[in-house]
């Protein structure tokens, strides 16, 4: 059916039929619009829920991997003052070795020298 012949059609009912035609396809279309919302709002709250529950769950794993193991800075902070002792230890140990082998060559010069 072309849509001359449509229009013709509703020139014969004349305009009150015409506008309760219009009304109809208004109100059913409204009615459509209206039941598509109500799935999109249910599926916006379903990924709102699935997003939360994922994050939620992210955040469980981060704290366990936080507590297990230490953080590069706090392992490179406590690293370095372990690094600091043992370079304190090592010049103490390197005077100590120094001032004794010191004192043993003047023992053995004064014993030579007698």
């Amino acid at each position: 059916m072309e849509w001359a012949a449509f229009f013709g059609v509703f020139q014969a009912w004349g305009p009150s039929a015409v506008s309760s035609v219009l009304v109809i396809v208004v109100v059913h279309l409204i009615r459509k619009i209206d039941a598509d919302a109500k799935k999109d709002e249910q599926r916006a709250k379903d990924l709102r829920d699935y997003i939360n529950s994922s994050l939620n769950n992210f955040g469980t794993r981060i704290s366990v991997v936080e507590h297990e193991y230490l953080k590069r800075e706090t392992f490179y902070r406590e690293l370095g003052g372990w690094k600091e002792d043992i370079n304190g230890l090592s010049s103490q140990v390197s005077t100590q070795f120094f001032e004794l082998n010191r004192n043993i060559i003047e023992l053995w010069k004064d014993k030579r020298d007698q």
